[in-house]
């Protein structure tokens, strides 16, 4: 699944060609993605300006001058393309975007998802917070206002482990199973220490490292595992960095422990025994 680095590199990649230019249409070549399309987008923001592109977790905002924001998850497996208006379609491209950039050219957003797990809706801008996908959203995995006061608060009322501590999205957005081992292993935390038993040093050395993975993984265009590329149409670079994920009977680069992988609510974990010791 693309997570916030990915998404973010989408955003940036995006940005340069949808910030100030013209929505046409909306073309949904299907009536459902893992929700309902709402039937109105193919027309409600026909010729309406796109002010600015955002991002919380793994959404992209695209607010636009009729007063509403295009919401876009990627959802498993998608990603998105930018093209000419006369591209040819291929199997999957089930959202476009048709636009005309300031200079008059038309172009247009393609959105790819062959497991038809993302979505695509809008809601007011004003009230955004408000949408069912957005309002039970934490704080986003790269704010600055990620402080050691708000996890300390946080974790000390719960006794959850800490590997699902960061895949839950009402925490911190954006952290998904791919960074979640990465950001342990930086942090040299075992994956199934409960968070409440987490010391003051513990919990700032997630908040450094969970800005260091989140922002290296960007610099690098994402990880591509299987489905995921960057717009461009490039791969992920990012996997080529990962110091434990996807590295089970692999050395560990620290101290040459074998590294381990654990199974944790059904989802890979991936550990140093040695660097990670619970």
């Amino acid at each position: 699944m693309p997570e916030l680095p990915e998404v973010e590199t989408s955003k940036r990649y995006i940005e340069q060609f949808l910030l100030n230019a013209k929505i046409l249409n909306i073309h949904s070549r299907v009536s459902k993605l893992r929700w309902e399309i709402h039937p109105d987008i193919k027309y409600f923001f026909n010729n309406t300006i796109i002010l600015k592109i955002d991002r919380i977790g793994k959404y992209i905002l695209i607010n636009t001058s009729n007063n509403n924001t295009i919401i876009l998850h990627l959802g498993m497996s998608g990603y998105l393309s930018i093209n000419k208006a006369n591209f040819k379609k291929v199997k999957h491209d089930h959202i476009i975007i048709n636009f005309e950039v300031i200079t008059g050219e038309k172009k247009c957003l393609i959105f790819n998802d062959q497991r038809r797990f993302g979505h695509i809706d809008f809601h007011y801008t004003s009230n955004l917070k408000k949408h069912f996908l957005i309002k039970n959203l934490g704080i986003d995995g790269l704010s600055k206002s990620i402080k050691y006061d708000f996890l300390q608060k946080i974790f000390s009322k719960k006794t959850t482990i800490i590997k699902n501590a960061l895949l839950d999205q009402k925490i911190i957005c954006g952290i998904g199973n791919i960074y979640a081992s990465e950001i342990l292993f930086y942090s040299k935390i075992h994956p199934l220490k409960k968070v409440n038993n987490l010391c003051k040093d513990e919990i700032n050395s997630l908040l450094l490292n969970i800005n260091i993975v989140l922002s290296k993984a960007v610099l690098n265009g994402g990880t591509t595992i299987k489905d995921y590329k960057q717009p461009n149409g490039k791969v992920g670079y990012f996997k080529q960095k990962l110091k434990v994920y996807g590295r089970e009977k692999l050395k560990c680069y620290n101290c040459d422990s074998i590294i381990l992988k654990l199974n944790i609510n059904k989802r890979a974990t991936y550990i140093c025994p040695e660097c990670q010791i619970n």
